[in-house]
């Protein structure tokens, strides 16, 4: 009977639903970086794929439905840049160079730390643009000559690491100001930060939001040149 249902499209839709709705109940009662909904639901979901022994192409026959919503959703995080047109051309530059300045670094910072730890050239092709949003990330990856199965596993760590710790961490660096918690979040972990960055107050989410635009485009230019100028 459980083969039965495993081998349905039902599977992977209903039991992603279902963990993610008691994930998120959860973070609602002890809110905290352990309990982020996207880290406990994903870790819920590897653990039941694993103990009942369920090949991932069977979960993902239904849970790739889910995944067609992603380009939708951040399509619609432009409405709340578009509410708050007036901030963004207030702080333009500012916005704007600190983009390009994490965008930089984010690549730099994966080609140094992958060299020191002795990875293989494809791989460190393969994780240059993790910080972009998936769509992106897989289409520079290919450019380089990656490998974009990796590259997709790195995206969504990222993000998940990112919404689990962004509110803390804009915390613990003093950062106050909507403005610069978004473009931080949305600069290093892109559409998974800016659900958490929605939750942090509507600037910061609109914030994050054109983070992940114009991250994406820089990223799409500087990282082939980057990259390839190391190797």
């Amino acid at each position: 009977m459980m083969q039965y249902f495993t081998a349905t499209p039902f599977f992977g839709t209903t039991i992603t639903l279902l963990v993610f709705v008691f994930a998120t109940i959860l973070n609602k009662k002890w809110s905290n970086v352990l309990t982020t909904p996207l880290l406990v639901s994903t870790m819920i979901i590897v653990a039941i794929l694993v103990l009942l022994e369920i090949p991932y192409a069977e979960y993902n026959k239904g849970a790739q439905y889910i995944t067609y919503f992603l380009t939708p959703v951040t399509v619609c995080f432009a409405v709340p840049m578009y509410k708050n047109l007036d901030v963004l051309k207030k702080y333009a530059a500012p916005i704007i160079l600190a983009i390009l300045v994490g965008s930089v670094a984010s690549v730099m910072s994966v080609i140094i730390i992958s060299t020191m730890l002795g990875l293989s050239e494809i791989i460190i092709k393969s994780l240059a643009a993790i910080s972009t949003t998936t769509a992106i990330a897989i289409g520079i990856t290919q450019e380089l000559g990656g490998n974009t199965g990796l590259t997709t596993s790195a995206v969504i760590i990222t993000g998940i690491l990112g919404a689990s710790v962004s509110d803390v961490f804009c915390r613990k660096m003093g950062w106050r100001t909507p403005v610069s918690c978004g473009i931080a979040i949305g600069t290093s972990a892109h559409s998974a930060g800016t659900i958490k960055a929605m939750e942090m107050g509507k600037l910061t989410g609109a914030m994050s939001s054109l983070a992940i635009v114009i991250s994406g485009v820089i990223t799409a230019f500087i990282a082939p040149v980057i990259v390839n100028a190391f190797f």
